[in-house]
């Protein structure tokens, strides 16, 4: 084969457009003995492809068992029923505490003024500082106009 069309072959080769008998022509060129001296170099790799298309698969695929263990199902389920029994056993004693309630209106009322005066105070203490970010947007504004 002319020297031209192997580089021509090769050129398509290394762009994906070649067919079949084409990359056949070239692994036949390049494991043969007469190689032009400047294209030796892709010899290993036309000779790895060849030797590579003669292996075959002859063993056998064992794909792993997938062994389902349900010992944990019990445990789970007598877990869930202590949590259970726990759960309703200690909700009948916080009915019987009845937390944070007053049984006098005007102690309620006092608690309730006093909780909101606290609310009151730290939103006031939050607010204080947006006033000098007031003042920094005016003097800002004085500057950019």
């Amino acid at each position: 084969m002319e020297l031209n069309k192997i580089e021509q072959l090769l050129d398509a080769y290394f762009e994906g457009e070649t067919s079949l008998d084409q990359e056949k022509a070239l692994r036949d060129y390049f494991t043969s003995d007469n190689v032009s001296d400047h294209l030796e170099m892709y010899i290993p790799m036309f000779s790895a492809f060849a030797e590579a298309k003669k292996e075959k698969f002859t063993g056998e695929i064992n794909l792993p068992t997938i062994n389902k263990s349900w010992k944990w199902i019990p445990v789970a389920a007598s877990i869930a029923v202590v949590m259970g029994l726990f759960l309703m056993l200690n909700t009948n004693k916080i009915n019987e505490q009845d937390y944070g309630t007053y049984k006098d209106p005007e102690v309620a009322a006092l608690k309730t003024k006093q909780a909101l005066l606290m609310v009151s105070n730290f939103m006031n203490q939050g607010t204080d500082q947006l006033e000098v970010l007031g003042e920094f947007q005016k003097t800002t504004d004085k500057f950019l106009k």
